[in-house]
């Protein structure tokens, strides 16, 4: 009763220090509470002063699973736990297959089948369908999600590049590049030039996306880490600390919403993982440092074969060991360090894919 009685004002600040899945159980409180949880303009302030959950989620039988990681005592002996909480659900009458997801402050851009792309709050249950471009979607399609900050206000876009595959070369072309604005609920073409073929998994970081690509120069196979400003809608290269050919494995992964993480495997069993500094909003003045170097293949019990184009990862900074998702002889996670190496089974091959990410619950609409 003392909190009902308080300023709206007030009330909105003591809200905006609360968790989003803490509000999310507060709502139905009483209509105020309802009202300020559901305000857009609260949700923008919500996300930038409540800390921060970090979660994790996985595909699973074309669902997403929330999944509990804890790896504090590995280095006290103490075996690792990852453990599938369940399916989070979409609420819907009907059922939804889910391809793939990247993850941007809260909000997952889902590819479902058929290849239409949503963007799905799984705190607060809202999703949002992208309206049919001209062009029919196509299996070849690469998507990336971000936004433009602007007065306070998140507007959030999809970027859509569409890529042809030759059948007899087997080499892809790009043949276009769109933009989907939320605010307006329309695509328009992005005239820029030619991007070549992802050869890594799209996150998003601070409105920005980033991924690895290639190109052929002098018949040499060259890769890069490109980057893609939402507000200025324009490419970027990004400066990486080491050199390597165009056919080694590279992934992508987000750290606590300020950071990125490379993992490079040579074909040697090597793995290295680079981390950035704070990456600002427009990606300028990215320094890297190195963390972590593995031998995989005297680990024990060695590793045979290298990972899938399928795997991905994440780091946990404070024991200082990666986290490898795979799909080889059934869905797998590696857990390696300089002197640390597990692994744990998480389900059988074909039924889970290994792709993970970061998640953060929040309170952000479309």
């Amino acid at each position: 009763m003392m909190m009902l009685e308080l300023p709206k004002d007030l009330v909105e600040e003591i809200l905006s220090r609360l968790s989003a899945t803490t509000l999310k159980r507060l709502q139905s409180t009483c209509k105020q509470w309802n009202d300020i949880i559901n305000d857009r303009e609260f949700a923008g302030k919500h996300f930038s002063k409540a800390a921060k959950q970090h979660l994790v989620v996985m595909m699973k039988n074309f669902n997403v699973h929330l999944v509990s990681v804890n790896v504090d005592e590995i280095h006290n002996d103490i075996d690792p736990s990852i453990k599938d909480i369940g399916e989070l659900s979409l609420n819907k009458p009907y059922q939804v297959y889910i391809n793939g997801m990247v993850h941007c402050n809260g909000l997952l851009l889902c590819i479902t089948k058929g290849y239409t792309p949503m963007v799905w709050n799984p705190c607060t249950g809202k999703i949002n369908w992208v309206v049919e471009p001209s062009r029919a979607y196509d299996v070849y399609d690469k998507f990336a999600f971000g936004y433009e900050y602007k007065k306070s206000c998140y507007n959030f876009k999809i970027l859509r590049i569409q890529y042809v595959c030759g059948r007899k070369t087997h080499t892809y072309t790009t043949h276009g590049k769109e933009i989907y604005d939320f605010n307006s609920s329309s695509w328009r073409t992005l005239n820029v030039t030619r991007i070549w073929p992802l050869i890594s998994r799209v996150v998003s970081l601070k409105g920005n996306a980033y991924w690895f690509t290639y190109e052929y120069k002098e018949g040499v196979r060259n890769s890069s880490l490109l980057s893609f400003d939402f507000s200025k809608e324009i490419f970027g290269n990004i400066c990486v600390p080491f050199q390597f050919n165009g056919d080694y494995l590279v992934e992508l992964s987000v750290i606590r919403e300020n950071k990125l993480a490379v993992l490079l495997q040579r074909w040697a069993l090597e793995i290295e993982i680079w981390v950035t500094d704070n990456i600002e909003p427009n990606g300028n003045g990215v320094s890297w440092n190195h963390f972590l170097a593995v031998d995989l293949g005297v680990t024990i019990p060695p590793i045979s074969d290298v990972f899938s184009y399928a795997m991905s990862f994440f780091i946990d900074e404070d024991n200082k060991v990666g986290l490898i998702w795979d799909n080889n002889n059934g869905v797998r996670v590696h857990i390696a360090g300089e002197d640390y190496y597990r692994e744990i089974v998480v389900g059988e091959k074909g039924i889970c894919l290994p792709l993970m990410c970061c998640y953060i619950p929040s309170l952000l609409q479309i």
